[in-house]
């Protein structure tokens, strides 16, 4: 009996052993033609938003949109369709509470007919409501706070924004933001407030670049400007930003900063301002990251480092070759998580500054769009081919994550390895999953999954391979569209892949078919081989 009883133990921990970091835990599918449009996948407070647009039959440009939601065991919805105008194309999309908003647009003129879509996702209501004399612009985005869309885009080479109302169709253009010099980086709503942020880089007549924050009531009017610059420090400027959200009257501003007309990178900053447009500023550089090499084998790392402190004993300036982009700030209730890509691009050196969204394509690449923002924008209907106008690459070759406390000090840095990963797409690489303690970083190679933890800032384990799976195990993947593969981080720590695959699977006549499928799937991060058990 007692060997029965160790043999049965030992069975039980080999079986928890075998169990791997990466749980498919959920699935759902839908029929989808191999050819179709992706749908674009949205979280929301109880689950998930999918969409996209369908030709009624074959190539025509007659179309009609398809959407369907999920709750968070993705228990789904049917799928619902309406039509929508011949010779339209979606431009943009945002959720503004139960409501689904998608912008069309006719053909390619900036100056053509624009219709926007208002989807009730309670009861599948659905008004359509023409977008009428607004500027001819090139849209850049694209948000709705309380029925007023904010457009924002390019016209005449300068940024321009404005606020149309969806019920009363009137128009206010936003003052302070149409200027020559000005590049808009971020544009975010805060609904609990009703207000939106703009930050925008801006160039004075000696050339020398400054960030300003702008903030917005929902009709338009400015609240606050908050001109961020590095205080005695004529030889800096701070380039890029990533902005949070407003928490007890505090906001912070935080991204790379360089030289001033030279623009190499020398580091990160953080500015934390607070309701009367006050602010600090603290920078860190390398000699502040003290395992920013350890992407690197462990000789060459023993070597940057020496050369590194003979810098530091020369006195020379301490600068980071290539491109560190701050792509994500995670905001605790006294944290800021920093996510940065380390990469290099092949169009140059350093990466293009004062150009749209040039940090990190920060508005649509965590919902999903990673593997589709191309340098012309975020082509809706990518069809996963290469852009034939652009030959730039970009190699990644880390993910740098920092955690500081509420003021600023540093609790932590440590830098992942991404094995110079060549891709033509400049956005956000992975995706961020961080409850305080314990981080995974996920990322798509191919049809592979890549995933590493830390803990406490410690690297447990990275770039561990996993294959995409099914839950049934009667069924096979026979094949799967890699260009169609979205991974985006969900809550706590699941995440988020959707794509097509054909699945291999028996019928009921018991014979062996085929089906092509939009999927779903939830994905679950363990920190260990070995799960708790509870």
């Amino acid at each position: 009996m007692n060997k029965i009883l160790v043999l049965f133990f030992g069975f039980c921990c080999a079986f928890q052993m075998t169990i791997a970091q990466v749980q498919f835990v959920q699935r759902i599918e839908v029929p989808s033609e191999w050819d179709d449009y992706d749908y674009i996948v949205l979280p929301t407070q109880e689950g998930t938003i999918s969409f996209r647009t369908k030709a009624e039959r074959g190539y025509s440009l007659q179309q009609r949109v398809q959407y369907f939601t999920t709750d968070r065991q993705l228990n789904a919805s049917k799928v619902f369709e309406f039509p929508v105008k011949d010779y339209f194309d979606m431009t943009g999309f945002d959720l503004d509470g139960d409501y689904l908003y998608l912008l069309f647009q006719k053909g390619e003129s900036f100056a053509s007919e624009k219709v926007v879509y208002e989807i009730n996702l309670v009861n599948q209501a659905l008004r359509e409501v023409p977008i009428e004399n607004i500027l001819d612009m090139e849209l850049q985005e694209f948000l709705v706070m309380d029925k007023k869309a904010i457009l924002m885009g390019i016209m005449d080479y300068r940024p321009a924004i404005q606020v149309f109302d969806t019920e009363s169709k009137s128009v206010f253009t936003v003052q302070g933001v149409y200027a020559n010099e000005v590049s808009i980086l971020q544009l975010r709503k805060d609904e609990e407030l009703k207000v939106f942020d703009v930050l925008v880089s801006k160039r004075d007549r000696l050339k020398q670049r400054s960030l300003s924050l702008m903030t917005f009531d929902i009709e338009g009017n400015k609240l606050r400007e908050v001109k961020v610059e590095p205080e005695d420090r004529p030889d800096l400027e701070i380039v890029e930003g990533v902005l949070t959200p407003i928490q007890n009257y505090n906001q912070v501003l935080i991204g790379p900063y360089g030289e001033r007309k030279r623009e190499p990178n020398r580091g990160i900053y953080f500015s934390k301002i607070n309701e009367f447009g006050e602010y600090e500023n603290t920078f860190y550089n390398l000699t502040d990251f003290q395992n920013f090499y350890n992407y690197l084998p462990e000789k060459q790392q023993e070597r940057r480092k020496r050369s590194l402190e003979k810098a530091i004993e020369k006195d020379k300036n301490i600068t980071i070759p290539n491109s560190l982009v701050t792509r994500e700030v995670v905001a605790g209730n006294d944290y800021f998580l920093i996510y940065n890509d380390y990469f290099l691009t092949s169009s140059g050196r350093f990466s293009p500054r004062d150009m749209m969204y040039s940090s990190d394509f920060y508005r649509y690449a965590p919902l999903g769009m990673r593997n589709r923002v191309m340098n012309g924008g975020y082509p809706w209907y990518y069809s996963g081919l290469p852009d034939p106008t652009s030959s730039n690459e970009y190699k990644f070759m880390a993910a740098q994550f920092v955690l500081l406390d509420g003021k600023g000090e540093m609790i932590w840095d440590n830098t992942l390895s991404l094995e110079d990963y060549v891709t033509t797409s400049p956005g956000k690489f992975g995706e961020v999953s961080f409850d305080g303690r314990n981080l995974f970083y996920m990322y798509l190679d191919e049809d592979k999954l890549m995933l590493c933890h830390l803990e406490d800032g410690e690297i447990q384990y990275a770039n561990k391979e996993f294959d995409l799976g099914l839950l049934d195990e009667d069924e096979r993947i026979k094949e799967t569209q890699d260009e169609s593969l979205s991974l985006s981080w969900w809550y706590d720590n699941y995440f988020l892949l959707s794509g097509k695959q054909k699945v291999r699977y028996l019928n009921e006549s018991g014979k062996e078919d085929t089906r092509e499928t939009f999927f779903l799937t939830k994905i679950k991060a363990t920190p260990s081989e070995k799960p708790i058990i509870e």
